[in-house]
């Protein structure tokens, strides 16, 4: 139990298809580029879609990483598949899975990806752990910027940022249902929604980000660390993935403020820009936490956002002076 209630168990979230769901025509792509029929299936418990996901071995010792999903999982389906045009164009210093495969049949999709060798981090974290995935993003984020030519090119680029990061501006406004915040927090809207307009001017940068870099997007060995599931990818700064990431360093008990200062990505960053940025996380995670849940999205995903809502405004409070 954290100070902000219980840990979601970010190995064990996932509710999946499993190899018996697929569609006979997915299993015969995966057998064919396995170059046999799989021996071992060693389902991901990590993630919140629905996609089947899973480590798959052929006798012949052949390994893939494969993750699958249909129409009836809509989301996941067009996740997947963003992912299947953006993964190739990765630059080399990206430290990510790398795509072995894909097939698209229209109603699915399947992605076979190089089968690495760590597992998923779980709460607590330790400071090794930590210190392992911020290194990873330091060398993904010094490769992703400048923006890499070849992602421009599938149509990467700024887009407007998304209403979701304005929620106390939306409030303020009378454009969205207030939704409930800690008490520090209660009357301080208007002020939140002042601290939140910048973030427009906060994350202009001419880099790619991950835009969903969280310790459960990642993968952890002995001396390495990956980043998974580049999914949403935008030109935008960096630095906003890594607060993002240290959401949950900070509920996890980790000073949050100096791995933010000391990481790559914080040069040139602004303390009121680190502001920004939280009330933005505060505002999505916090708003969403209150909705209902999503039909074949894993049960876990409302308690992980408000976990990670409150962990968000508690490290914003503590800089603010709110506590």
């Amino acid at each position: 139990m954290s100070r902000f209630g219980p840990t979601v168990p970010y190995d064990a979230t996932a509710v999946r298809d499993t190899w018996a769901t697929l569609p006979p025509y997915v299993q015969e792509r995966i057998i064919t580029e396995l170059g046999g029929e799989p021996a071992e299936i060693r389902m991901a418990g990590g993630g919140f879609s629905g996609g089947f996901a899973a480590r798959v071995r052929a006798d012949s010792g052949a390994e893939l990483f494969v993750k699958a999903t249909g129409s009836d999982k809509p989301f996941a389906l067009n996740a997947y598949r963003q992912e299947a045009r953006v993964n190739p164009a990765l630059p080399q210093g990206v430290p990510a899975p790398r795509l072995e495969f894909a097939a698209d049949f229209e109603d699915w999709i399947v992605l076979g990806f190089e089968a690495v060798e760590g597992r998923a981090p779980t709460l607590p974290m330790s400071a090794h752990d930590l210190d392992l995935m911020l290194d990873a993003w330091a060398a993904a984020a010094a490769a992703l910027t400048p923006a890499p030519q070849q992602l421009l090119d599938l149509g990467v680029s700024a887009v407007p940022i998304d209403e979701n990061l304005r929620l106390f501006a939306r409030v303020a406004a009378g454009e969205a249902d207030p939704f409930p915040v800690p008490p520090a927090f209660k009357d301080r809207i208007d002020e939140l929604a002042e601290i939140e307009s910048r973030i427009d001017e906060a994350m202009t940068a001419d880099a790619v980000m991950h835009f969903d870099l969280r310790p459960d997007n990642m993968i952890v060995s002995a001396d390495r660390a990956w980043i998974c599931d580049w999914n949403w990818v935008q030109v935008h700064a960096p630095w906003f993935d890594t607060a993002c990431f240290l959401v949950a360093a900070h509920g996890d008990g980790h000073d949050a403020d100096a791995l933010f200062w000391r990481h790559s990505t914080a040069e040139g960053v602004s303390p009121e820009d680190l502001d920004t940025g939280l009330a933005a996380i505060v505002g999505y995670y916090l708003s969403r936490s209150v909705e209902p849940p999503i039909p074949d999205v894993s049960p876990h995903l409302r308690a992980h956002q408000r976990w990670s809502g409150l962990a968000a405004a508690d490290w914003l409070a503590r800089r603010r002076g709110w506590t």
